[in-house]
């Protein structure tokens, strides 16, 4: 596997670092990963979504925003939000302008769904796929997408998540192109609090989910994770 790291400079010129691995010279698509700002890309559902992605011949792009450092501790939640979104439009700019894919997916965590209808809109919306871990639900942009996009998804939040709000859900299972796992006694993390493990259970019952969601996509289905 190849990494190539490299930088694009963000809001109030700080650098917004971030990773582009590669397991062929001829990738099938694109996987973007924007992690939460505690969940990062070395956390479970992360670490494993990449290796499915480069397993199926995708390149995979990791955009590491360095929200937890004394740079933005001063920022008030508004102010990192519109950050974020600034950020990762910049990253996508700058990869997607310089490489030629013919698929996308788009997978956020938490703080990292805030970007996400900004990054769909970016991206050929007949070719781009979205996934969705324990989306922000009180965050109005982020809802109004998950209601009414267009682009085959799937968004996964546990019923202890205190971003889980049924009448929302109930909403959003509503829209068509959208796949939903709501596991029972799952917390912010997708897992399940002083169990540990229920929680390994737990994360594999997702990334299950999540494998066979990008297989079923691209015609091939595998059940053996």
């Amino acid at each position: 596997m190849k990494n190539r790291s490299n930088y694009v400079i963000g809001y109030k010129n700080l650098k917004i670092p971030y990773v582009i691995q590669t397991k062929t010279d001829q990738p099938k698509g694109l996987a973007i990963m924007l992690p939460g700002i505690g969940y990062t890309v070395k956390s479970p559902l992360f670490h494993f979504s990449s290796g499915a992605f480069l397993n199926k011949g995708y390149d995979v792009l990791h955009v590491n925003y360095p929200y937890s450092s004394t740079d933005y501790e001063d920022f008030s939640l508004e102010e990192i939000t519109s950050t974020l979104i600034n950020d990762v439009s910049k990253v996508l700019n700058e990869v997607v302008d310089h490489t030629i894919y013919k698929s996308y997916y788009v997978i956020g965590k938490s703080f990292g769904t805030m970007a996400m209808p900004t990054a769909l809109d970016m991206l050929p919306s007949q070719s781009t796929k979205a996934i969705w871990l324990t989306p922000r639900l009180i965050g109005e942009q982020v809802f109004q997408t998950l209601r009414t996009c267009t682009q085959d998804s799937l968004c996964v939040i546990g019923d202890k998540d205190p971003f889980y709000d049924i009448d929302k859900m109930n909403h959003i299972i509503r829209n068509p192109s959208i796949e939903c796992m709501m596991p029972h006694g799952a917390n912010h993390a997708l897992e399940v609090d002083n169990d540990i493990l229920t929680s390994i259970d737990m994360v594999k019952s997702v990334m299950k989910r999540i494998d066979d969601f990008i297989s079923l996509k691209n015609g091939v289905l595998n059940h053996e994770l």
